[in-house]
């Protein structure tokens, strides 16, 4: 991987500054509604893979780790197989990595393409973050009491941390890869809310708006053996709250590269105060 360059320039779209000052929250829910709220900046976006060799990311101060993990599963689109076998594998993954008392899976996934059938299946193509971190611990307590275990882990006592475990599909990413914004770099007062939804106020999660403070960075040739992780939510203080992402066009990539696929699972991690 060493013949990748240090960065690569390219172009990331943002929810537009005019949204920071509205009382209204923009909604994306098509490609339409996508181009009518975002702008388009162009920025330098560092390889991640630097970084992770010298040993310096970290899922509580950058936001996001690389991990190598050969996985038993080869049809992610078989939902049987995912849910009873590829997300407690990585459930044993997200706990040996942040050391958590215990992992709940959130159960809805995406198999990312370009062109699918339905919106949201199909890969970013704008920076987000997968959920709103003023709902956090009323989202969290509403997965212990779908688990039956929401009086075990009371917020006065226990914190709670939310994942995103990205994985290619299909072979390894040869265009169109995800670009991360560094945890270290984002200001809280720059992450707004927004509805992903057309018609009424449910679906709400979170957008990063455009600070030029931001460092982005992204993991050229992503093989299907390689797992990115990064936070979306965290209620513990001191830690990276939240890594935002989205997909870029590579300036590299090679004119017949293959279209890439992806999976993308979610786990919320308990912790002891």
């Amino acid at each position: 991987m060493s013949d990748h360059p240090e960065s690569v320039l390219s172009e990331v779209a943002f929810v537009a500054e005019v949204w920071r000052s509205r009382s209204e929250l923009p909604r994306i829910y098509s490609g339409e509604s996508r181009r009518a709220n975002t702008v388009r900046h162009e920025v330098e976006i560092h390889n991640a893979r630097l970084p992770h060799e010298a040993g310096e990311l970290d899922l509580d101060t950058s936001g996001y780790v690389l991990i190598d993990h050969e996985t038993a599963v080869t049809d992610f689109r078989d939902k049987e197989t995912v849910l009873g076998e590829y997300f407690p594998e990585m459930k044993q993954v997200i706990l040996e990595l942040t050391g958590a008392e215990d992992a709940f899976p959130i159960t809805f996934y995406q198999v990312r393409s370009k062109d699918p059938e339905h919106f949201f299946d199909a890969y970013s193509l704008y920076m987000h973050c997968d959920f709103s971190p003023d709902t956090l611990i009323p989202f969290a307590r509403s997965i212990l009491k779908a688990e039956g275990c929401v009086d075990d882990y009371p917020p006065d006592e226990w914190d709670f941390a939310f994942y995103n475990l990205w994985r290619p599909v299909g072979g390894r990413v040869e265009k169109d890869p995800l670009v991360l914004i560094d945890a270290r770099t984002l200001e809280r007062d720059d992450i707004i809310d927004y509805l992903a939804v057309k018609d009424d106020n449910k679906g709400k999660a979170a957008v990063p708006l455009f600070n030029p403070d931001q460092r982005f960075c992204y993991v050229p040739e992503m093989q299907q053996d390689e797992v990115l992780i990064f936070k979306q939510l965290d209620s513990r203080e001191g830690k990276a709250l939240v890594c935002p992402h989205t997909s870029f066009i590579d300036p590299t990539a090679a004119d017949d590269a293959r279209e890439r696929e992806s999976i993308d699972i979610r786990f919320m991690c308990v912790f002891p105060k």
